[in-house]
């Protein structure tokens, strides 16, 4: 992608211009050495080139520098014998924000200004990063595009073919002719509401949204064969570039109904965000976009202070529940046990030995790092079970190589921290164990989630105590209708009850400062005593 400089030399102000010209000048392929493919540099600057000149028979070039030629192999202002093969390779800067300040003297990106580190490999122009890259090949293509005339058609010459056409949503004359009680019948039966100006309609079929035939055949080879409720209605509104704010159950599809209207445009405009990975966080993202951007926002969990600040970021949007919202998945099955701290391994050992509850692979989830790994260890020795932990000291190789291994059968029991805990589809998950309780209802909901994933039936069980009093009464409130049974120290805690009489007498509160028929006169009566006392 890049041709690297002459080991990355830095070209200060005492460099003279002759030195700068040898360095920045694209040399003839018979003088720089290059092997018939034209990747390898022929001086000894670096291993690959040394390799391709000692194939070819070419003899290297002396490499310029402040003061004179250097000799072959070695650097400049390096220690005597230091060989050029001896220098670790630095990985290319992604970013343009990762690159330093352009010294007086010293090569400039040609796209932002800073130190051009590398000479793009196609124009020969010097760059900074692989996003400056992609930037500057974006203005020449475009400015050779503009550029050049209409040619008119030579005589018995076939027209050119047309180049692919954009893509547009258009709805689909199955979905178009359907009535708009049809539409809301539908709507109602698959459990989705919506709010907002002018929401499309629902599709019933992927091939309702007349996509690309390549995606459409990679859609089939990845098994989606029927969109799923929050699928159908989010995709029709990503697809004609509206704001999404989405909420639907753990497991539901949310996923594909977020991409698939990314990869369609992606198609056919050069993202480079996708190519180069997401390597800053989120608000550096956000700085960087166009005004005109899409955002889609999709959890199973939308909580007040995340819907305040999507209405900050989204415009216009259409906000689609599908389910009940900011609840537990209804296809999980969950248990709660009341577990002191000294007993939690036992019992965790307990359930792994129950040949009903014990489904492997089983997740586990604890509140520490050091405690993955160290019970992970533990499990393996006491229940011979192949174990593995997962957490954020882990290096992405690491965690990669274990959740390859959870999903095809190698690990027995994964022990993590919350990394797990958001976004992944692991299928073959059949329990969860949430062997320290989520600091949060929220947490509670997504790793509880990582079962029953796409309608499939799953377990997740719950150790609580005393450490976690502060959600009691959250606990009983969305464990209970779910027709679980609860530990009766949970039940008879003076915490759950504390919290559930603030809870009402704020529910109280509220509704006494509402007017409604049914209060409006003793509200009157109330007014007219307070006036007749002053």
């Amino acid at each position: 992608m890049f041709v690297p400089r002459s080991l990355k030399i830095k070209r200060n102000a005492n460099d003279d211009s002759g030195s700068y010209v040898a360095k920045k000048v694209k040399p003839e392929a018979e003088d720089r050495g290059l092997d018939a493919s034209g990747d390898g540099l022929a001086d000894a600057s670096g291993t690959k080139g040394a390799d391709a000149a000692a194939h070819q028979g070419a003899q290297p070039r002396p490499i310029p520098g402040p003061t004179g030629p250097v000799s072959e192999g070695t650097l400049p202002d390096s220690e005597p014998g230091t060989q050029a093969g001896d220098l670790p390779e630095e990985p290319v800067k992604s970013f343009s924000k990762t690159q330093r300040q352009a010294e007086p003297g010293e090569p400039v990106c040609v796209v932002c200004g800073r130190y051009g580190e590398y000479v793009c490999d196609e124009t020969d122009e010097d760059v900074c990063s692989l996003e400056c890259k992609a930037k500057h090949l974006l203005q020449v293509r475009g400015a050779e595009a503009a550029s050049q005339p209409s040619r008119p058609q030579k005589a018995g010459s076939e027209p050119a073919a047309p180049g692919p056409a954009p893509y547009v949503y258009t709805e689909h004359a199955f979905v178009a002719h359907l009535r708009e009680d049809q539409i809301e019948t539908l709507r109602r039966q698959l459990g989705i509401t919506v709010r907002g100006r002018g929401v499309p309609r629902p599709i019933v079929d992927f091939e309702h949204c007349g996509f690309p035939e390549a995606l459409n055949r990679n859609l089939k080879a990845s098994g989606y064969e029927v969109p799923t409720p929050i699928q159908m209605q989010m995709i029709p509104v990503g697809l004609l570039g509206r704001d999404v704010l989405a909420s639907a159950d753990t497991g539901s599809g949310k996923t594909a109904a977020f991409l698939l209207p990314v990869i369609v445009r992606a198609l056919s405009q050069a993202d480079t965000m996708l190519k180069m990975g997401f390597q800053q966080q989120v608000l550096d993202v956000l700085e960087q976009l166009p005004h005109d951007c899409q955002t889609i926002l999709a959890s199973a969990t939308i909580p007040a202070s995340v819907e305040q600040l999507a209405s900050q970021l989204l415009h216009d949007p259409v906000a689609i529940t599908a389910g009940e919202r900011n609840r537990p998945c209804p296809s999980v099955r969950q248990i709660v046990l009341w577990v002191e701290e000294p007993a939690k391994k036992k019992k965790l050992f307990e359930i792994l030995n129950d040949k009903k509850l014990f489904k492997p692979p089983v997740l586990v989830f604890v509140d520490c790092k050091l405690g993955a790994d160290l019970l992970s260890e533990a499990v393996q020795k006491v229940t011979g079970l192949q174990s593995a932990s997962v957490h954020s000291d882990k290096t992405q190789t690491e965690r990669k190589s274990t959740l390859e291994g959870l999903l095809e059968g190698d690990y027995d029991v994964v022990v993590s921290t919350g990394v797990l805990g958001r976004g992944l589809d692991l299928v073959s998950v059949r329990l969860v164990v949430n062997f320290d309780m989520p600091s949060s209802m929220d947490e509670y909901v997504h790793q509880i989630g990582r079962v029953g994933r796409l309608g499939q039936h799953g377990t997740a069980i719950t150790f609580i105590n005393n450490n976690s009093k502060r959600l009691f009464w959250d606990i009983a409130k969305r464990v209970k209708p779910t027709g679980s049974l609860l530990p009766p120290q949970l039940l008879n805690s003076p915490y759950l009850h504390d919290q559930r009489r603030k809870e009402q007498q704020k529910d109280r509160q509220t509704q006494s400062d509402l007017v409604t028929g049914a209060n409006l006169m003793d509200i009157i009566r109330k007014h007219d005593r307070s006036n007749a006392q002053k």
